[in-house]
This record gives structure tokens, C-alpha cells and sequence, in this order.
């Protein structure tokens, strides 16, 4: 299942400096991610601020990659509740943009028309927005077992970025 989440903090060994940036420290940015790579949730909430830390693989499939460590602005019972939602569809069809890039050459240029793909659910590792431009998100996800993917999505002139998917149930606030 996909979830929306503010992560605070994400450590690995791989690229987390690239996931949270030095502007985002304080406030956090936002993910969708998947259940099926969560584990050892753990309740970090105060009487005013809900939050929890857990541990997040990238590819599960592979033995050799390590966990990462997120904090998240959720409580415990919230994350552990989204294991239990069912989803609308297994599959959600991406609109692709060729070479990671939404323009030809620049953006004085045409767009490019975006390839639409059907992804399984399960195979997201998540999604994030594009900063320069919000009507983007990166989706990382895996084919097969190795094949690590990431991709610029174009999720059109929408304010919500989770009706990226029909499976999430959050919002997130502009």
C-alpha cells in the first residue's frame, strides 16, 4: 500500500543527502512510500508532535542493500494502520517523460509527449516531487528484482500530487 508521509530525517548509505535537503531540515519533504518495505516502526511521539522512526528498503529483494533509517512526521499507530488498507488497484498507469526530461533541449522548446506505463503497486520504492516543478514527481521503482528505476513523472496541473495513485488516502498540503 501507498502512503503519504512527511519524512524528517532519512539516513543510508546510498544517496540521503540527495533525498532531504539543508532548505527541507526543518519541515521535511514529501514521500509516498510502500508498506512492503517498512519495518520496526517505533513510536518517537510527544503530547504535541506525532512522530515515528522505522526502517526503509529501497529494493527488498536484494540482500546486499541496506536499510535505511527514516523519521517521520506520523505516529506509530498511523503508519501501522496503513498496512491494513487495501487498495484501489494493483497497478497505476505513469505518464512518463522520455530522458527525464519534460522539455526538448530546454524549456523554451516543445514539451515532449510522456510514455504511458503501468507499474505494479508493489514495485515503488516511492515518490517525491520534482522541485523546480510541481506539475512533476520522481518515481523510483524496481523491474525485476535489480533493475533500479528512476523516473520523472508528469502528474499534470493537479494541487495534490497523492492523486498521483488511487491507492492514497492522505493529501498533502501546498
Amino acid at each position: 500500500m501507498l502512503f503519504l508521509c512527511r519524512v524528517l530525517i532519512w539516513r543510508d548509505v546510498r544517496d540521503s543527502s540527495n533525498r532531504i535537503s539543508a532548505s527541507e531540515a526543518a519541515t521535511g519533504r514529501w514521500f509516498i512510500l510502500n508498506t512492503n518495505r517498512v519495518t520496526d516502526v517505533v513510536d518517537m511521539s510527544t503530547l504535541a508532535i506525532a512522530k515515528c522512526s522505522f526502517y526503509y528498503s529501497d529494493n527488498p529483494a536484494s540482500r546486499r542493500e541496506g536499510l535505511s533509517y527514516i523519521e517521520c512526521a506520523m505516529s506509530a499507530a498511523q503508519v501501522a494502520a496503513q498496512f491494513d488498507v487495501v487498495p484501489a488497484s494493483n497497478a497505476v498507469t505513469l505518464a512518463i517523460c522520455p530522458y527525464n526530461n519534460p522539455y526538448k533541449g530546454n524549456p523554451v522548446f516543445p514539451l515532449r509527449t510522456p510514455i504511458n506505463t503501468t507499474l505494479g503497486i508493489w514495485s515503488i520504492a516511492y515518490v517525491t516531487l520534482y522541485n523546480p516543478d510541481h506539475h512533476y514527481a520522481w518515481v523510483c521503482y524496481y523491474r525485476g528484482s535489480f533493475k533500479r528505476m528512476e523516473v520523472l513523472v508528469n502528474i499534470g496541473d493537479t494541487v495534490m500530487y497523492p492523486t498521483l495513485t488511487t491507492t492514497t488516502t492522505s493529501e498533502e498540503p501546498r
